[in-house]
């Protein structure tokens, strides 16, 4: 999950452009070690004299912010907290993968862990569910979303799913695929279902303090700290305050090894929920915040400042767990729905707003 720049809680800048003839790889490492050092969640957890030692060797060598990738990368995957990561511009990407006939930037790193899922990529969606006993509920697919949402149309779009079919009994949140992004327009469309007392602080690392996240009214509003007096907007609710009643409306959430960072963070939101139960697969894993530090020549490097905690205090640095683990796979030969959303179905049934 990356958070906004006022919730990084330290403001990094990026260094003026360059205006010397040669190009200094050493003052490139610097100032990204400088950058990242003070923030980083695990920085304690740092070898800093072998991260140093090794970077500067590889900047020893380079000829340009080409050359440096695998320094920059080296410097983010030592934080071991499978969260930080470098972005090079797609032109340094492009030329580094000549350089090396397309091999990765350190053979020596290990590979993220694998994680696989038949539900990325879908759009939002929204449908109806008929439930035993009569009921009906509304599914809705929430995917990542890596734009900013200026028009407010993700956001929007998320709500209108939801608010679609008025006389729905309980909601199914599908989760599922959702590998993050940004995360405002997933909870600003969401918002009809977490109501004005949702909140969700993000853990910094050591030192520094909690940032809050909340609904109120028709804004959604990030806060530096929790006793904050003023708050920065982050998004602006869809349709204005939602109806108070979705709040306390059954929710199920689905969940598999594919959601993650901001997809984790909208479960984290919902994890602190009332007349909610989660189903499927243990989360990936990385329910955290990242700051974005530029560097020069177009280079960021995204770093995990901080884990998330629920309205309980909890926090899932190893990933959240599903209340009915449910493998994927086919549920009733007679329904198109999976065996996840069979459960989510089953659950729901036994609510007594569904009860007819």
């Amino acid at each position: 999950m990356r958070l906004p720049a006022f919730l990084g809680l330290i403001m990094i800048a990026a260094s003026p452009a360059t205006t010397q003839e040669t190009f200094d790889a050493q003052a490139r490492i610097t100032e990204a070690l400088n950058a990242v050092r003070p923030i980083a969640m695990n920085r304690d957890q740092v070898d800093w004299t072998a991260v140093e030692t090794r970077a500067r060797d590889i900047a020893s060598h380079a000829r340009d912010t080409v050359d440096l990738l695998p320094a920059f990368h080296l410097i983010v995957w030592s934080l071991h907290d499978e969260h930080s990561f470098m972005k090079p511009t797609p032109a340094q990407l492009e030329e580094w993968l000549k350089r090396t006939n397309g091999s990765r930037y350190l053979p020596d790193t290990p590979r993220p862990r694998a994680s696989v899922s038949a539900f990325k990529g879908r759009p939002v969606s929204g449908r109806d569910l008929a439930l035993g006993g009569g009921g009906r509920a509304t599914a809705v697919v929430v995917p990542g979303y890596s734009g900013v949402d200026a028009d407010n149309s993700f956001a929007r779009s998320i709500a209108e799913a939801i608010e679609a079919r008025p006389a729905a009994c309980g909601y199914v949140v599908d989760l599922r695929g959702n590998t993050g992004g940004n995360m405002g327009p997933m909870l600003a469309g969401l918002s009809p279902l977490l109501g004005e007392g949702f909140a969700i602080p993000a853990i910094a690392g050591p030192g520094m303090f909690d940032a809050v996240i909340k609904v109120e009214g028709d804004h959604l509003m990030g806060y530096p700290t929790p006793d904050a007096s003023e708050g920065m907007p982050m998004g602006t609710i869809p349709g204005g305050a939602p109806p108070p009643a979705l709040a306390g409306a059954p929710v199920a959430v689905l969940i598999d090894q594919v959601t993650g960072s901001s997809g984790e963070a909208i479960a984290v939101a919902f994890r602190g929920r009332g007349h909610t139960r989660f189903f499927g697969e243990k989360t990936f894993g990385i329910a955290s915040g990242n700051q974005d530090v530029p560097l020069q020549d177009g280079v960021t490097l995204f770093v995990t400042i901080g884990l998330l905690k629920d309205s309980a205090g909890r926090t899932y640095p190893d990933g959240i767990l599903p209340d009915e683990p449910v493998g994927a796979g086919p549920g009733d030969p007679d329904d198109p729905d999976d065996a996840v959303v069979e459960a989510a179905k089953a659950w729901l049934s036994t609510q007594e707003r569904c009860r007819v």
